[in-house]
């Protein structure tokens, strides 16, 4: 049987140790969560990895960009890669689609506000450097409207949690 000051010594120990790597990890968490504040994804809680080295088809991204369009200027978006650069997007009649075969979804008329929308008419390969990025609800303001995203805007990969 362990004698009762050293199991107090060790519980204690163990402990401490337990705590520092939680004061740990906790310092790390706040800058690798983003919630996404919009139902465009279906997923609301993101662990993020910053600057990432490659982006690809699958891929959510964190981005925010200044050229495309003055409605999404400055505001941080996540979207999914579902179309990525060497592969061929066609845009038939507002439907999109990746290679032929991958429906990416349809272009609106208008907005769930009512405002008109310019759809992004594109029939080729994706060059090299950017994607077309979708989200998930027949709402989600995304490529269909404002075209491919330059891969050099996307901040981060976002995984999602929940």
């Amino acid at each position: 049987m362990p004698n009762s000051k050293s199991f107090l010594t060790d519980l204690n120990w163990k402990a401490l140790l337990l705590v520092l790597s939680l004061a740990l990890a906790g310092a790390q968490i706040p800058g690798r969560l983003t919630v996404n504040p919009s139902p465009s994804i279906r997923h609301m809680l993101f662990f993020v990895i910053r600057h990432p080295d490659r982006v690809s088809k699958g891929d959510y991204v964190v981005f925010r960009v200044e050229h495309i369009d003055p409605y999404i200027n400055g505001k941080t978006l996540i979207k999914k890669v579902t179309c990525d650069e060497g592969e061929m997007l066609t845009e038939k009649g507002k439907d999109y689609f990746c290679d032929g075969n991958d429906y990416l979804g349809r272009a609106k008329d208008f907005s769930f506000t009512g405002e008109r929308l310019q759809n992004f008419v594109y029939n080729g390969i994706i060059p090299t450097g950017f994607c077309f990025v979708s989200g998930s609800n027949k709402d989600s303001y995304d490529s269909r409207y404002w075209g491919l995203l330059r891969k050099k805007d996307v901040e981060a990969r976002a995984y999602p949690i929940f």
